[in-house]
């Protein structure tokens, strides 16, 4: 396997990943914090801006990759060939934007914890850099054959937003439970309302406009069944539909118990939830993959 192929085939779906997970974090961060009790909004604070260092560090590898699988570089070659990419190429406009939507969500997430800093001028700042990296990730994929300011551009940035909003949501939640037995009844259950209600804006979101990217992609091919697209899409939509299932059962059993306030609830709805979070790990793996894999003809 050459160095080229060992990038376009393994490190960038693995950089992708890296960065839709770090993205969900950050965006999981913004939907979790008005939910939690004081002591959890500082222990957010430190995870939002771990996610965004992660995030920054996960789009320089991914450009770098990237400009491997593009131009076939040497490494003495490397710096030219990554200047040619950022200043010649479309994808290259892409991580000026995400560059820039880094730097907003860097500041947001800073200027939070920085007192008389202005919260709501961090919250703006970390709202329009979530907006604008997830239109710059989904303007590096497929749809951007129909141009940056397409519909079809908008229709993927919803549904890469909403669907790191469902991720991004269950995964925070997930690493704050290990807290919950210091936390009183009535904060669990802000916190379990609070995942219920965005899951129930997300994944009908996520749903319509998956549908339509999928019709995009699939819509005129010929050669379907054979396609490694198809059955890599086939893939995650059945994972996101055992998300949806494992959500489903939190919200209608152990959320029930929870407003019960029955103690066993808790650790049942934490154990749940675990297992939604891994499923969706994977949803946003395989699509990363998508995001490189040809559609069939």
């Amino acid at each position: 396997m050459t160095a080229v192929d060992f990038a376009a085939d393994w490190l960038q779906p693995l950089f992708g990943t890296w960065i839709d997970v770090a993205l969900a974090a950050c965006v999981g961060v913004a939907i979790v914090r008005g939910a939690v009790s004081a002591n959890a909004t500082a222990r957010l604070s430190h995870l939002a801006w771990r996610a965004v260092i992660l995030l920054g560090v996960g789009l320089a590898a991914y450009l770098c990759v990237a400009t491997v699988a593009m131009t076939d570089t040497s490494m003495p070659d490397f710096p030219g060939s990554l200047w040619i990419v950022l200043t010649q190429s479309d994808f290259g406009s892409m991580i000026w934007v995400a560059a820039a939507a880094w730097i907003a969500l860097a500041l947001g997430a800073r200027l939070s914890n920085v007192r008389n800093a202005g919260p709501h001028l961090a919250g703006w700042l970390y709202l329009a850099g979530l907006i604008a990296f997830s239109y710059a990730r989904a303007a590096t994929g497929h749809a951007a054959d129909h141009g940056f300011l397409s519909l079809t551009v908008g229709v993927h940035t919803l549904h890469v937003l909403t669907g790191c909003a469902w991720a991004g949501s269950v995964g925070i939640s997930t690493l704050l439970t290990p807290a919950w037995r210091v936390w009183s009844m009535q904060q669990r259950k802000a916190l379990a309302h609070r995942l219920s209600t965005t899951a129930t804006i997300a994944v009908p979101v996520v749903a319509i406009s998956g549908l339509i990217n999928a019709f995009r992609m699939l819509g005129h091919s010929v050669h379907l069944w054979g396609s490694t697209y198809l059955w890599i899409l086939l893939a995650k939509v059945c994972l996101v539909a055992i998300a949806v299932a494992l959500g489903s059962w939190n919200r209608w059993f152990w959320m029930k118990r929870l407003d019960a306030g029955q103690e066993a609830a808790a650790r049942g709805f934490n154990l749940v939830l675990g297992v939604e979070m891994v499923g969706l790990i994977v949803v946003l793996a395989l699509a990363a993959r998508l995001g490189i894999t040809m559609a069939p003809a």
